[in-house]
């Protein structure tokens, strides 16, 4: 099924936020393609037209992809990831709860929040 110009147009806003916030390509494509259920090859295209518009935009903003998740970022993933198991908990996804509280554990180890809650 195509998409409407305004889907389009929302899933590309979409991606330049995420780009914005320093992810990478292959995980805003991977995002995409789960929120939106787009092809992965779609959700790349609109990666690259997202990157393209955010470089229209500002031409100081570097195109490339930026470098992985410092360790010195962890209290904000750990931060994410509360936010990540309570969306996955309200939804009811069992799956995608236990993999979150595993990766939230992992991040505990690595001596995230002071005080975990």
């Amino acid at each position: 099924m195509k998409r409407t110009s305004q889907q389009r147009n929302a899933q590309l806003a979409e991606a330049k936020r995420l780009l914005d916030m320093g992810l990478q390509t292959a995980d805003v494509a991977a995002t995409l393609q789960r929120d939106y259920g787009i092809s992965r090859a779609t959700a790349y295209r609109d990666c690259e037209s997202a990157d393209l518009e955010r470089f229209a935009e500002d031409g100081s903003i570097d195109a490339d992809s930026v470098p992985g998740v410092s360790f010195e970022d962890r209290d904000a993933l750990m931060r994410m990831t509360r936010q990540l198991l309570i969306t996955a908990f309200k939804a009811g996804n069992v799956q995608d709860y236990s993999r979150l509280v595993r990766e939230y554990e992992r991040l505990a180890r690595m001596g995230g929040l002071s005080q975990i809650t």
